[in-house]
């Protein structure tokens, strides 16, 4: 059922969930149907369980932003661009996903390349 009160980055209305279980096996569904990896959040808005995208980022140990914080380092292009998208969107920027020059993975980046 779609939710009435909840959206997501995409400004659609979320699919709910009555309980874990219920959310879980959708995420599973989706998982082979789609090759998209999801997890369920529990609502504290409408009370419901929803399926959120995740990615999979770690803190890069070589490269740092302005503020001299480890980056977020992201496994493949996608992944960055994916996230450039969600983050730009919540923040109104523009972010680029580009190569780690030291060949961990992916960063952002707000500086066109």
């Amino acid at each position: 059922m779609r939710s009435s009160t909840c959206k997501g980055n995409n400004d659609q209305y979320l699919e709910e969930y009555h309980n874990e279980t219920a959310a879980l096996i959708d995420a599973e569904r989706i998982k082979k149907e789609y090759g998209r990896n999801l997890k369920t959040l529990h609502c504290r808005t409408c009370g419901y369980w929803h399926l959120t995208g995740f990615t999979t980022s770690r803190v890069c140990m070589f490269c740092t932003d302005s503020g001299l914080f480890q980056k977020d380092i992201y496994s493949t292009r996608q992944e960055a661009e994916t996230k450039a998208v969600s983050v730009g969107r919540q923040n109104r920027i523009k972010l680029y996903a580009y190569k780690c020059p030291h060949g961990s993975g992916w960063h952002l980046t707000r500086r066109k390349g």
